[in-house]
């Protein structure tokens, strides 16, 4: 950004100018108002909770807002949130769409590099309403839980001077005031642009884990309850929400040193949430408390004080299985769980604002956890996240609450799920490829999808068009058919062309094994009669309108890691046996049993069959389109996508895949040279005699460091844009009536 800040005052209202700035649409010098905000008793302020709610100045009284928003990450394919990767243009295209969307408000966790800030203001300089910013402040996250995860005191001089020296630069950074370090996983650099009047609040903190609240608790049992200048700890407060009221006082300090109040919270969660959950399985889940409600302003901050909160609908388990939740009826008559949780919510926080700072479902092809009301953590298509999506934001308005933040703005390839992680390996490689496996990778209403071809995708639509285009694939020629495969940093792709005449797949299968390393079985129990050319690790089968991946019983790390290594569902001691060609379905687990401890109840282990591949059209551009979809027939044509962990591969970037678990005594990522595919056809009854796998091809790839990839609004995205316009004005309290 070219140009100066200005700020000046007129009695009491001033007026936030950018000045000497350029419009980018006609390359003209603007000079535009922006932000009117009130400079009173030299504290200046665009925000402040007024009866109750957040509200902003506009010029001659204060207008609260439902404020509806987005979480917006740090990284893109190839980085994790450290590398702070997005860059200013990556962030003026994300502005631009935001608003497309009626988004009022951008939630960041941390510190960003300076041209954020600069892009910011470069944005909010031709925009009749800017972007607001809830801007957070990263606590010592790892600190705290501790290495061997048993939690630390927060009142350890380390982690109060990292959080206190956190705070002070994210402050200076807002204000441009501040050169801050090169340090690694940090942002740093010159801040000279002042985005003060952009930011609506502060929201410090991660979700806290809640054995370090409880060490620090036990350890200062007793202590004297924190009075600072802005905040201080009520009479009930522990020690805990000492520390915290004495983190928020320091920010409202470092604010004030510019002469500046605003709105602040801390992050919270159900898992340290005010309430008791007596049928809650997990006791981490509701072990310690942590209470905004004990935590008080001081006369001298006149800005106010909320509460935010991290509110998922299918974790933690209590929300499925409380009964007062389970029949609890929302404003439409309907039963509606999450919004029973959230009256709870609200009638505790009464009289202070109350937001939901993360809420959403993901668009993703894994699944991690299921929900009430078909909510589930995974395996959802678009459409399906948007509607979703769209009914958590109408409860959290409905249950009278003061503003919804969406996670998340875009998919983030880092990112893990407690059922693939051990399988994503090295986890330093876990960025540079995509896993549709891996629900929380797939929150985003803006899809990053790999474009390895000039920005295209290999589209599952029966169609060839996109093979020619790209022209770069493996052939393979067969009697019946021609096997033409690709691959992209999420999938393996496979194009079957009949030679003669179209697909009748009722009265024709294709059953295609895949060989990664030594070991396997030629002969498996799920294509009797049929024998490949080497030992194989997984099948695909295709007959009728059905599609399934199966894993060699010996290498299916489900088994291995739940029946043999933990012990929580009964196998078969023959599944060691690599060469036996024992198939198994492919599965994923999303619970792993537990007792209810008020119903008395016990929840017996869950898993869910990932292997079953789905039908449609991957075309986003179809009117059928899914993007779940697996695999589609057209004519003489079948196509099908298969996820790179199904195939066993750890990290595809690198062509790693696991080793047999029996063999290596546990998971051991290991070499492979490629794939390679060995496909037969048959037409009518598997025959009685032997049938020989005639062909096979080894696929392989180089490995890549440097994933490509373009960005795609989901359907989801259009659908949030919708729901966002619909929700402006906030509703008025009213005490929580209990309703069933």
């Amino acid at each position: 950004m070219s140009g100066s800040i200005l700020i000046i005052a007129v009695g009491l209202l001033s007026y936030f100018y950018q000045d000497e700035l350029t419009d980018r649409k006609s390359d003209r010098p603007v000079r535009h108002t922006i932000v009117p905000y009130i400079n009173e008793n030299g504290i200046s302020q665009v925000s402040a909770v007024v009866d109750g709610k957040i509200a902003f100045y506009d010029g001659s009284s204060w207008q609260p807002l439902f404020w509806t928003g987005v979480n917006l990450g740090t990284s893109t394919p190839g980085h994790f949130p450290g590398d702070l990767s997005p860059t200013r243009e990556d962030y003026l295209r994300w502005f631009e769409q935001m608003v497309e969307m009626n988004v009022k408000v951008i939630r960041i966790y941390t510190i960003l590099p300076p041209y954020f800030y600069e892009a910011l203001a470069e944005f909010n300089a031709w925009q009749e309403t800017p972007l607001m910013i809830f801007h957070g402040i990263w606590s010592p996250e790892e600190e705290l839980i501790g290495e061997d995860s048993s939690g630390r005191d927060a009142y350890s001089e380390e982690i109060t001077a990292i959080f206190r020296n956190e705070i002070r630069d994210a402050v200076g950074a807002v204000h441009g005031k501040i050169t801050i370090p090169h340090k690694p996983g940090h942002a740093s650099g010159e801040y000279t642009t002042d985005i003060s009047p952009y930011v609506l609040g502060w929201i410090i903190g991660t979700e806290w884990f809640p054995y370090a609240v409880e060490v620090t608790d036990r350890k200062h049992g007793g202590m004297p309850a924190y009075t600072g200048t802005y905040f201080r700890g009520s009479d009930s407060a522990s020690p805990f929400e000492n520390w915290l009221a004495r983190m928020l006082d320091t920010l409202a300090e470092e604010d004030m040193k510019y002469g500046w109040q605003r709105p602040v919270a801390f992050t919270n969660w159900l898992t340290t949430d005010p309430m008791t959950h007596p049928n809650e399985p997990l006791e981490q889940e509701d072990l310690v408390s942590v209470d905004p409600m004990n935590i008080v302003t001081q006369p001298e901050w006149y800005a106010g004080y909320f509460a935010a909160y991290h509110v998922y609908p299918y974790y933690p388990d209590f929300l499925r299985f409380e009964e007062k939740y389970l029949t609890y009826k929302d404003r439409h008559g309907e039963i509606n769980p999450y919004a029973g949780y959230l009256n709870d919510l609200r009638a505790h926080h009464r009289g202070i604002p109350l937001i939901v700072a993360e809420f959403g479902v993901p668009s993703s092809r894994g699944i991690a956890h299921f929900g009430p009301l078909n909510r589930n953590q995974g395996m959802h298509n678009e459409d399906e996240q948007g509607r979703m999506n769209a009914d958590l934001l109408r409860s959290i308005y409905d249950e009278r609450l003061d503003g919804a933040l969406l996670f998340e703005w875009h998919d983030e390839w880092f990112k893990f799920t407690w059922n693939t992680f051990d399988l994503e390996a090295p986890s330093s490689q876990r960025a540079q490829w995509r896993n549709r496996l891996t629900n929380e990778e797939h929150f985003g209403v803006i899809s990053v999808e790999p474009s390895p071809w000039n920005g295209e995708l290999i589209r599952i639509d029966g169609e060839r068009d996109d093979w020619d285009y790209k022209n770069n694939h493996d052939t393979l020629q067969a009697d019946e058919f021609i096997l033409n495969i690709n691959h992209d940093e999420s999938d393996l792709y496979l194009l079957i062309e009949k030679k003669s005449g179209d697909w009748d797949t009722p009265n024709e299968s294709i059953y295609i094994g895949f060989d990664t390393i030594n070991g396997g079985a030629r002969f498996n129990d799920a294509a009797a009669g049929i024998r490949f050319p080497t030992g194989i690790e997984t099948l695909l089968i295709i007959e009728g309108d059905e599609a399934r991946m199966l894993i060699n019983s010996a290498y299916d790390q489900h088994t291995w890691t739940y029946g043999v290594s933990n012990r929580l569902i009964d196998i078969d001691p023959a599944y060691a046996d690599d060469s036996a060609g024992r198939m198994l379905p492919w599965k994923l687990p999303t619970d792993l049993g537990f007792y209810l401890p008020e119903t008395q109840v016990t929840v017996p282990f869950h898993d869910v069959e990932v292997g079953r591949m789905i039908k449609g059209i991957s075309d986003p551009k179809d009117p059928a389109f899914n993007n779940l979809s697996d695999w589609h027939v057209r004519g003489n044509r079948i196509e099908i996508r298969i996820p790179w962990m199904l195939l066993g591969f750890t990290d595809p970037g690198t062509r790693l895949v696991w080793d047999y678990l029996y063999r290596a005594g546990g998971f051991k990522p290991v070499p492979t040279e490629g794939v390679r595919i060995m496909p037969v056809y048959l037409s009518g009854a598997r025959p009685s005699s032997v049938v020989e796998a005639a062909h096979q091809h080894l696929y392989q790839w180089e490995s890549w460091t440097e994933p490509a990839y373009h960005e795609r609004k989901k359907k989801s995205f259009y659908i949030l844009r919708d729901a966002f316009a619909s929700y402006t004005e906030p509703l008025e309290a009213e005490p929580s009536d209990g309703r069933n």
